[in-house]
């Protein structure tokens, strides 16, 4: 905010009398600019009110509205407003407003929401905001003034400032006693009245405000302007509360307003002697009109028009209207603004910090150095550069001699438009030859062009704003695009002017000031969205997010849908599913996007991309290849895994890629490469980068669908190579990293109508045959599947191991040992699952065919042993348990040693065994195996690994089942800490942590956190697996038969029986009726049964388990 070219505007109160100042004020900005009457907030730096002035001060500056539209309002909130006609006197003689001060505060309300904000926003504006409001109130409890404000100031209460809305301000500037009642406001309930009880006229208390913001220097020497306007009447003065003074008080209304007015222009005599002072008030013709009476708005109009078109009235406004378009420009040099031909949007939506920083940097200041001003901005194609130009150009325009808006989209059309410019060059300061310029003469456009730029050079032409529209062609001194250009060759060589270029290069912020245009806010993109399409619905949110503050799709999606009629339940399946053909409809010549020539989101990075494809091809592929994978969080370490864990990988990716994959130095130039076309950008803080989603969708749909099927494999090889095997330490924190990527891989896979994954192209990897191909994808699959099984993802687990397995049997046999891994791994899948047979089936499959092609001693072979050791050890089978562990462990001691991770977990397993053979031997061994097992595993994979913390998981269900209580709680609290850390709060091997601490609380006395830790467990359960996945999944089973179990030990028979009764249908899927653990529950629903009727006294009631087992099974 300039600090010496200041404009002040104050309104004085008077009911509906107020009409009578709107008119003078639109009279004085028709003064300013017939052609185009601007705001006042757009020319006055501080508005400040009182009573009705009040109510128009807010209107005008904090809501931004024209006069115009004041008008309209204003005179649909007085005929609203006052429609009562007597007074309300209480017992106690004290007089209640004579309107409805409600009705006052919900019209205020509607009139805010008519300009787009919400109903009780707050008075207090944005820091940088051109315009500064202010009312006046008077404090109830002290009768002192109180200015309520839009800003801070250094003596401002800021409990006011952050707490009063605009509606609150406004009733309290309002709320004279007679009129309106009192209103309390702010956190302390501040009572305030009238503010015309106090500052009728606030002439005095703008001077001061502006004196505090803009101090503490004397005022005087900064004020451009100071205009107070009056309601043609004077105002009331202090009165008090109760009835018996009204009459005294409405018999003393004097000349306060006039009074104060003269009172002000004899202190600042100089104001008013240097004609920087305007008072305007309509002297005959209002006196007969109260403050309230709203209907006679003919007889005001009138009045008022015949005070403005007095030639005294008329001479002091043109004088007035001069000094306030002070900030124009006025010179020899003043061309007519034009935008003929520029792209406009039909209804701007503000994108105020924007705006703000261009006004910073573009904006001419008095006392500034006249050097050269540029700014540059830059971002995505369709992020609303140029609309944004527009709009500063539209409201500056008079700031600047002149404003040529230059066509910058090659070196020819920048010419042209250059050239164009001549013909509105005033005559004789341009050869003639040059200001009869037009696009179809023979001239010398390159002479011309000279001409316009001496001209521009000129040392007094100091004033005028160039602004280069797309400049999107990166330039080279030698070679290159024919059609790029220097932008600094065109700049004219003076070091004065301004100049506005908005490009998609990041790197031509090296010009001078710049910043990058990001997406729209939520509600900018909701307004954008509802000036083109005019229905609301339910679904437009959903549309929002996919286009994610994208404007130009914003737009092009609302006029689609306004014109098209379709609807969005349609659009959205068309965006989904079509979204090529969608696209390409709205560049058709008779596409509802009339606003935006030649733009739309399938051709607006048209350009960018195959600049980049001729710069560097392996660049413009890695769009292409990004475009089958997640969009959000793209880093070398990526590719550079999947080349460190597959050969075959890192040779695909090289054919595709080249060393970008390879190398983080060209992957880093390649992001560089697609940041200086602002396709994508760099996430804050990480060295991952971005691009927006619906840039991702133009690349997939415009050229990475020419290439649908090597991309998906080269996709799913790329990230199926890169996932971290389970023994590796910080295996999860990757696998979670990458889960995204697996996710739009997987979905593809699955969606897919042909196995495309089995369609093996030659194409450009001559170094691999065909079938070394179809493997690394058939791996790359079952190792998303694997991904997904660490992450407690069963369901989308196994539908990566079934097409895997499809695809291996089809390829390379039943009996491969590729197929064999995929085997087993669907048999830990079905176990995790409760699928227990299923998963028995799976086993056996693997470990016969393991045998027969591997051998009896193979690693791969004693992994299947280890798992069917797991199944017998769930179906209750220890001794065939304990053969197939003693087995593997002997294998794995001999093939890989004794501190090998999968040794140990052998090791980690028998040691359950032995905890659940009960034995007090085996308790014994198994603590043993569990010490041996933590050891080499926190050597081997750190304390935090999930599988060191599994075991010690089992050393606290250990020490529980040996009563040693307080040594199990620090193996659970452990344990939960870094499995919640490593694998989140809701994953299924947390819960089973969970699930046992809550029994060890039980065990404790402490019912109330048992029964906590069991609801948790029980509630994780249910959303991970499922009510049919709790059926078949052990550890969700414990957890039902715990909390059995709890509520049996509360006496709370009905709800342990509830609990038993369900947990008994998966007990007997999972382990069986003749299982141990079966019977043991059954006994117990017996005995729950018993007790019951013993309590009853009812024989006979005893409750049937097999009557139970019928109903079940």
């Amino acid at each position: 905010m300039p600090s010496n070219d200041l404009r002040l505007l104050a309104l004085d109160g008077g009911g509906v009398r107020g009409l009578s100042a709107l008119m003078i004020l639109e009279q004085l900005m028709e003064a300013v600019n017939p052609d185009a009457p601007p705001k006042p907030c757009d020319y006055f730096d501080m508005i400040g009110g009182t009573s009705t002035g009040g109510l128009i001060a807010v209107m005008l500056g904090r809501l931004r509205m024209s006069v115009a539209e004041c008008i309209i309002a204003y005179l649909s909130l007085s005929d609203r407003v006052f429609r009562k006609t007597r007074h309300r006197v209480t017992v106690k003689g004290k007089v209640q407003g004579r309107f409805d001060a409600e009705e006052l505060a919900q019209a205020v309300k509607e009139v805010v929401k008519q300009q787009g904000l919400p109903e009780a926003v707050l008075l207090k504006d944005a820091p940088e905001a051109g315009c500064r409001v202010f009312v006046c109130a008077t404090s109830k409890e002290t009768s002192e003034t109180v200015c309520l404000t839009s800003y801070r100031t250094p003596r401002g209460n800021s409990d006011l400032l952050n707490s009063v809305t605009i509606w609150e301000a406004c009733r309290a500037t309002s709320a004279a006693t007679t009129f309106f009642d009192p209103i309390a406001v702010g956190r302390f309930g501040e009572e305030f009245v009238d503010g015309a009880t106090g500052a009728n006229n606030p002439v005095r208390e703008v001077w001061d405000q502006a004196q505090l913001v803009w101090g503490p220097e004397p005022l005087e020497g900064k004020v451009k302007c100071l205009v107070s306007i009056g309601t043609g009447l004077p105002s009331l003065k202090p009165f008090k509360d109760d009835v018996f003074n009204i009459g005294e008080t409405l018999v003393a209304i004097a000349t306060e307003t006039e009074a104060t007015a003269e009172r002000f222009r004899r202190e600042k005599a100089l104001l008013d002697s240097t004609g920087r002072y305007y008072r305007f008030n309509v002297v005959r013709g209002l006196e007969d009109i109260g403050l309230e009476e709203a209907k006679k708005v003919k007889e005001m109009a009138a009045a008022t028009r015949r005070y403005i078109s007095s030639q005294e009235v008329h001479k002091q406004m043109q004088a007035c209207a001069g000094s306030i378009a002070g900030r124009e420009y006025f010179g020899n040099y003043q061309v007519v603004f034009s935008l003929e031909g520029v792209p406009r949007a039909h209804q701007f939506v503000d994108r105020p910090a924007e705006m703000a920083e261009l006004e910073r940097v573009l904006m001419p200041r008095p006392g500034q150095s006249q050097r050269q001003k540029m700014h540059v901005l830059h971002g995505l194609g369709g992020m609303g550069k140029t609309q944004l130009a527009v709009e500063f150009a539209r409201r500056h325009h008079r700031r600047f001699s002149s404003v040529f808006w230059l066509d910058g989209r090659s070196v020819d059309t920048l010419k042209r438009s250059i050239a164009s410019c001549a013909s509105r060059i005033a005559q004789g300061q341009a050869p003639k030859t040059s200001t009869g310029y037009t696009a179809d003469s023979s001239a010398d456009v390159d002479a011309v062009v000279k001409d316009v730029m001496a001209w521009l050079a000129r040392p007094d032409n100091t004033a005028w704003l160039l602004i280069f529209d797309n400049v999107d062609r990166e330039y080279k001194a030698q070679g290159g695009d024919p059609d790029a250009y220097d932008v600094k060759r065109y700049l004219s060589g003076a070091d004065h002017g301004s100049v506005l270029v908005t490009t998609r290069l990041a790197r031509l912020e090296q010009l001078g000031d710049s910043q990058q245009l990001g997406k729209v806010s939520k509600e900018q993109g909701q307004a954008i969205f509802e000036s083109w399409y005019k229905e609301r619905h339910a679904e437009g949110e959903q549309l929002l997010t996919l286009l994610d503050g994208l404007p130009l799709a914003i737009a092009q999606a609302g006029a689609y849908l306004q014109e098209s009629g379709v609807g969005l339940t349609t659009y959205l399946r068309f965006y989904e599913h079509q979204w090529r053909k969608l696209m390409e409809s709205n560049h058709l010549a008779d596409a509802p996007l009339q606003d935006y020539p030649d733009r739309s989101v399938w051709m607006t990075w048209a350009i960018s991309y195959q600049a980049i494809r001729d710069k560097h091809e392996a660049t413009a592929n890695l769009l292409l290849l990004w475009s089958f994978l997640d969009n959000r969080d793209l880093w070398h370490g990526l590719f550079a895994a999947a080349c460190r864990n597959s050969t075959i990988a890192a040779s695909l990716l090289s054919a595709w890629i080249g060393d970008i994959a390879s190398s983080e130095l060209d992957f880093g130039q390649a992001m560089q490469l697609l940041r200086n076309y602002s396709l994508v950008e760099k996430v804050a803080e990480t060295t991952s980068y971005a691009t927006h989603p619906v840039v991702h969708r133009w690349a997939h749909h415009s050229h990475g669908k020419c290439f649908a099927i090597e991309l998906s494999q080269l996709a799913v090889v790329t990230v199926g190579s890169a996932v971290p095997h389970s023994s590796t330490r910080d295996y999860f924190t990757l696998q979670r990293r990458l889960l995204p990527h697996v996710q739009a891989c997987s979905r593809r896979i699955v969606k897919s109508r042909a196995d495309w994954w089995l369609i093996i192209n030659k194409g450009n990897d001559r170094d691999l045959d065909n079938d070394e191909k179809e493997k690394a994808v058939l791996t790359a699959i079952h190792l998303l599947g694997l991904l997904y099984a660490d992450q407690g993802k069963l369901g989308e687990a196994e539908q990566m191991y079934e097409r895997a397995l499809r695809g291996y049997e089809e390829a390379l046999g039943p009996t491969h040992t590729s197929t064999l891994d995929t085997v087993n791994n669907l048999g830990n899948l079905y176990a995790d699952q409760g699928k227990l047979g299923e998963a028995e089936q799976m086993y056996e499959r693997a470990l016969r065919g393991k045998e027969e092609a591997l051998g009896p001693t193979h690693t791969s072979t004693l992994d299947t042993v280890n798992n069917l050791g797991n199944l017998y050890k769930n179906q209750g089978k220890l001794g065939e348990a304990e053969q197939m562990y003693e087995r593997a462990l002997r294998g794995k001691e001999e093939a890989v040693g004794p501190t090998h991770t999968s040794t140990l977990q052998t090791v980690n397993n028998l040691g359950i065994l032995y905890k659940n053979q009960g034995k007090l031997g085996k308790l014994g061994e198994a603590e043993q195996m569990y010490e041996r097992a933590l050891r080499g595993k926190e050597e081997a994979l750190g304390p935090t690994h999930t599988s060191t913390l599994d075991t010690v998981n089992n050393l606290g269900n250990l020490y529980k089942n040996q009563g040693k209580l307080g040594e199990a709680e620090q193996m659970y609290e452990r344990a939960l800490r870094g499995k919640e850390e490593a694998l989140g709060p809701t994953h299924t091997s947390t819960l089973d942590t969970v699930n046992n601490l809550g029994a060890l609380y039980a065990d404790q006395g402490k019912l109330g956190e048992a029964e906590q830790m069991y609801e948790r467990a029980l509630r994780g359960y249910e959303e991970a697996l499922g009510e049919g996945g709790v059926q078949r999944y052990m550890p969700a089973l414990n957890t039902l038969e715990n909390v059995g179990n709890l509520y049996a030990a509360q006496r709370e028979t009905a709800k342990a029986h509830a609990m038993y009764a369900r947990a008994l249908p998966g007990l007997h899927g999972v382990c069986g009726q003749s299982s141990d653990r079966y019977i043991s529950l059954a006994a117990k629903i017996d005995a729950l049964s018993i007790s019951q009727s013993r309590r009853e006294g009812k024989k006979g009631a005893r409750f049937s388990i097999r009557k139970l087992a019928r109903n079940m099974f």
